[in-house]
């Protein structure tokens, strides 16, 4: 591991990220908290960077099986020790590849991905960060493409998305038959503009629906939505 790597230690896994690659982020760790809640059977996280919603995955649902794609090199090797060294290494998998020309045996009951979304931006200087925030990676097209080709018939698929690309994505989503059904807005806090928004879908149309949640409360303190979805991992929430 690199020298000035950071530690993200959970209640049950700990993991390396940064230095290649993003560090892990708040809004990250509450997707993966939500994702894992709908996680079944065969699962597959796209752009895994460090493991992080794979990991949480395999830890909120011990019958699943978890393959985590990442694109680059380096990242990949970091998410491969932090599974090594995870209590659930039997169940996650790290594969360095593009998901574009990814071709599993089994299609997978459970897709998520906390895909890049930057467009005409200023490139980052390190290349992993530059991949793991740079559509030019993997547009939204492509990963509704991809999806559509990997996901079960029955299957369901989440993302995090800033609400303008999330749009996108919802676009090509339905040019394959795809429907996204629940929308969960997250803010910073109640008077903060959308950070990001939590969505999942599935091959069926059905009733949306739409929420909000909120990091933080007005007073600064995690609200008792997000602690509830973190207590599981997070050390500083008691169980």
């Amino acid at each position: 591991m690199a020298e000035n790597r950071s530690l993200f230690k959970f209640k049950q896994f700990s993991l390396h990220h940064g230095n290649p690659g993003l560090k892990i982020s708040t809004e990250a760790c509450l997707f993966g908290a939500w994702a894992s809640l709908k996680a079944r059977g065969n699962c597959l996280d796209i752009g895994t960077g460090s493991g992080l919603i794979a990991s949480m995955l395999a830890q909120a649902n011990p019958s699943c099986t978890v393959k985590a794609l990442e694109i680059h090199p380096g990242v990949a090797n970091v998410a491969s020790e932090n599974f090594k060294n995870s209590p659930f290494q039997n169940r996650l998998f790290a594969i360095e590849t593009n998901v574009l020309t990814f071709n599993p045996e089994e299609k997978f009951d459970f897709i998520c991905s906390n895909p890049p979304f930057f467009t005409n931006h200023l490139a980052a200087a390190d290349e992993a960060k530059h991949m793991a925030i740079h559509a030019d990676y993997l547009s939204p097209a492509e990963l509704a493409v991809s999806i559509d080709r990997l996901l079960t018939k029955e299957g369901e698929f989440a993302v995090l998305y800033p609400a303008e690309v999330l749009a996108l994505f919802e676009q090509s989503l339905q040019d394959k038959g795809l429907y996204i059904n629940e929308w969960i807005y997250i803010h910073s806090t109640p008077n903060s503009p959308v950070l990001r928004v939590m969505a999942s879908g599935s091959r069926g149309e059905i009733t949306p629906l739409k929420s909000r949640i909120y990091i933080k409360n007005d007073q600064g303190q995690y609200s008792p939505e997000f602690t509830e979805l973190l207590r599981p991992y997070y050390i500083i929430f008691p169980s």
